[in-house]
């Protein structure tokens, strides 16, 4: 419960401040399970949303009204009320060929000004996640592309995920995790740096729930 709180808190306050210097702005959210109360929370805050793009971290590659779709999670538990007025951009609208989808979310994009990452388990942070095939590549800090498709091979779908260096070329990261094993990942990878090297250059502030 702190933890949405503190990063709602957090977050309208970064939205806020970029709206007042350039008139507008672009938010970036995972999906998953876990943020549903955040979601919710956030929808019910006081911000000129007509001025706000929400966007994605990451999506699966799924028809828009799936279960498992990332867009459909920020329909119905972000673009409510007031944050109806939020312009939302999916990373994808044709769940049937995975580097169309690819092509036409790199056309569409634009780098967020804010972002809230969340954190699986494992450690992986959008989908990122360890073991995938070209992993290497989504990590290279010096990567141009926003983007990348991903094939985990612990995931039930391929995935459209934002690169660790749109991440570090974004404007304000969250972390928002929750829980007693999530919070001895993060502690193990800011104390080993080891095979969680996608720790290293992130800029986040993580709030969480201990």
């Amino acid at each position: 419960v702190r933890c949405c709180r503190v990063t709602v808190f957090r977050g309208t306050k970064s939205l806020a401040e970029v709206i007042a210097l350039r008139g507008k702005a672009v938010l970036a959210l995972s999906g998953g399970r876990s943020p549903v109360a955040f979601l919710q929370a956030l929808s019910a805050e006081s911000l000129d949303w007509s001025r706000v793009t929400v966007t994605l971290v990451d999506e699966r590659l799924v028809p828009p009204n799936h279960a498992d779709s990332n867009a459909a999670l920020l329909r119905d538990n972000l673009l409510q009320g007031a944050a109806a007025a939020a312009t939302l951009q999916p990373l994808l609208d044709d769940a049937t060929d995975l580097d169309a989808a690819l092509a036409q979310a790199c056309r569409h994009w634009h780098t967020p000004d804010v972002v809230v990452l969340g954190m699986g388990e494992d450690g992986h942070i959008a989908s990122l996640f360890p073991g995938a095939a070209n992993l290497a590549q989504g990590l290279a800090p010096d990567n141009p592309a926003p983007l990348l498709a991903l094939c985990p091979p612990a995931a039930a779908h391929a995935r459209i995920s934002m690169t660790l260096a749109e991440l570090l070329r974004s404007g304000v990261l969250y972390l928002a995790i929750a829980g007693e094993d999530k919070r001895r990942v993060l502690e193990y990878a800011a104390r080993t740096r080891s095979d969680h090297g996608f720790w290293r250059p992130v800029r986040f502030q993580a709030e969480t729930g201990w």
